[in-house]
C-alpha cells in the first residue's frame, strides 16, 4: 500500500525538512515515524481493555444505546 502526501504550508514543510536533516533521516522517514508513534499511543493497556470488555461497561452502553 503507497501512501502520497503533500505538505502544502511552506512554513510546517521548512520545519520539517529542517528537523529531518537534523535527525539524519528523510523527511518520509520522520513523517511514518509520527504517524506510527500517534498509532502505537492508541493502544490499550490490560486495565483498560478489561474495563471496555466488563459486563457493567457494557451494560451502561446497551442502557444509553436504548440496545435490549
Amino acid at each position: 500500500m503507497d501512501f502520497h502526501y503533500e505538505i502544502e504550508n511552506e512554513k510546517l514543510k521548512k520545519m520539517v525538512e529542517k528537523k529531518a536533516k537534523e535527525w539524519g533521516m528523510s523527511v518520509d522517514r520522520l513523517i511514518w515515524g509520527y504517524i506510527n508513534r500517534g498509532l502505537m499511543d492508541d493502544n490499550f493497556d490490560e486495565e483498560t481493555f478489561r474495563k471496555l470488555h466488563s459486563n457493567k461497561f457494557i451494560t451502561e452502553v446497551n442502557e444509553a444505546l436504548n440496545i435490549d
